[in-house]
């Protein structure tokens, strides 16, 4: 078990660290206009980006082959539950950056025609990519632990 928890504690750390990287290089500029600060964090987003990847390393330590809180069929069903959930909310988080990242590309030249600006500045544009890869592998790293 203690290997369970160590491949858990990694894949929750590995998702805090890719959300923070997201938001603090990307989304945190979406639609901000060059004389407004970057957005602020809302309270969904900070349960959804630094409590909710936790919560299965939460599980595995109060389960029965450590602390011993609840018995082994609670801990299998909640930790499958919520390698689950990331897993879908990891992937779906990186398949809606890609996709605004398409459309950005893809849209370049018709919002040259028009005079109107990016929904991400150039800078957070820049991150887009290898903040996404780093999503995509927390979400392959749940899905690991899900079928594991």
């Amino acid at each position: 078990m203690t290997s369970t928890l160590l491949l858990v504690i990694t894949a929750s750390v590995m998702t805090a660290v890719a959300d923070w990287a997201g938001w603090h290089y990307v989304w945190r500029h979406e639609n901000v206009t060059a004389e407004q600060e970057p957005n602020k964090h809302s309270a969904v987003s900070i349960f959804f980006s630094y409590y909710l990847p936790f919560m299965p390393s939460l599980a595995v330590l109060l389960g029965p082959a450590k602390l011993g809180l609840y018995n082994q069929g609670f801990a299998t069903v909640s930790t499958t539950i919520l390698f689950a959930v990331l897993a879908v909310v990891t992937g779906g988080v990186a398949a809606s950056a890609w996709s605004l990242g398409q459309k950005e590309l893809t849209e370049k030249e018709s919002r040259k025609l028009i005079d109107k600006e990016n929904s991400l500045p150039s800078h957070a544009l820049s991150h887009l990519k290898w903040t996404t890869g780093m999503l995509i592998t927390c979400s392959m790293f749940w899905i690991f632990l899900l079928v594991r």
